[in-house]
């Protein structure tokens, strides 16, 4: 991460790999240094980061008096600098998904479906029109700048399945999930018409459902009943998960013979990944100091960080970088 307007870097990134003939590789060792949020008016709640680097964090306050967004944006040479957040009266800030140039931004605002258009090259901001008759969007994915889905509730509180092929400019027809029932956790497309969305129950019984077409129809995938949650999904073209079972956290991911499990040493919140064999999860350990470790090649290293007071609650990964959020605090990594 750079500081805002000064060519000093805040990343402090260390990997040490010895190599010797007839001998594994060493353990890789990382450190991240976070920073404060350009505005504390408002925590971050939505993360997303571009297919080429650049990523977008924002948040609202949600109160009526006080409409306060804030937001930023990291440029391809790890600089921040603020957004113009359009002020949000009743909002909420729920999820981001971003193609090669462009992020959606999904939430809720005075009663009815938000979304934005943010340019991550230039910082501008539209305000879209959601799908007709939505209340509440919960989940954004994105597999191009113009192809993009959605899970919104509607006003009679169906869980739905929205599709655009034009950045949001339009709409297609929703497409009730009478299954989903307002319980969905995670969310992931990665082609034209792959999509993958899972949802828990009340009584913590995760469930995993795959579309080959576009959400005509689904089909289960087999989960380990042991799952309690699954709160982030990347399936490209097999799964990496987020879940937790009785023992806590662990990242999970797709073999032939069903899933193999990576225990993770925290509690943690949210995973993205950088590729198929290399992600980062964030949360935070029992002290409730903040947590990251690194998954690569089906290893898990801790990751050492510095200035990140509070737990971190979401990250988000390019190919080059990932880059968490807490509350007021942002810091990246290059995995």
């Amino acid at each position: 991460m750079m500081t805002r307007g000064v060519g000093r870097s805040v990343v402090l990134l260390t990997t040490v790999s010895l190599l010797f003939t007839g001998c594994a590789q060493a353990a890789v060792r990382l450190s991240a240094t976070g920073q404060p949020s350009l505005s504390l008016a408002a925590p971050l709640t939505t993360l997303g980061c571009t297919s080429t680097g650049a990523c977008i964090t924002l948040g609202a306050s949600g109160g009526t008096n006080a409409p306060t967004t804030v937001g930023q944006v990291r440029n391809l040479k790890g600089v921040w600098s603020a957004l113009n957040v359009p002020p949000a009266p009743v909002a909420a800030l729920n999820d981001a998904a971003c193609g090669a140039l462009t992020c959606l931004v999904g939430g809720t605002k005075e009663g009815i479906d938000l979304v934005w258009s943010i340019n991550a090259s230039s910082g501008a901001i539209r305000s879209l029109a959601g799908p007709a008759g939505g209340v509440v969007i919960r989940n954004l994915a994105c597999a191009s700048d113009a192809r993009c889905w959605l899970l919104d509730q509607d006003s009679r509180g169906r869980t739905r399945f929205v599709a655009t092929t034009t950045a949001g400019a339009t709409w297609q027809a929703p497409r009730t999930l009478a299954w989903a029932s307002n319980r969905t956790t995670a969310f992931d497309c990665t082609t034209l018409s792959q999509c993958d969305v899972a949802t828990t129950s009340a009584s913590h019984h995760v469930v995993l459902r795959e579309t080959l077409n576009n959400g005509a129809t689904w089909r289960l995938v087999a989960t380990p009943p042991s799952w309690t949650s699954l709160s982030s999904l990347r399936c490209d073209p097999t799964c990496v998960a987020l879940v937790t079972t009785p023992v806590g956290s662990a990242l999970v991911y797709q073999v032939k013979s069903g899933w193999k499990t990576s225990p993770l040493s925290f509690a943690a919140t949210s995973l993205a990944c950088a590729s198929s064999s290399t992600c980062v999860a964030v949360g935070h350990y029992v002290n409730n100091t903040a947590a990251m470790a690194e998954w690569k090649g089906a290893a898990v290293h801790a990751v050492s960080l510095s200035y990140v007071p509070t737990p971190l609650n979401h990250v988000a990964c390019a190919r080059a970088v990932c880059v968490a959020t807490g509350v007021t605090t942002v810091v990246a990594l290059q995995p």
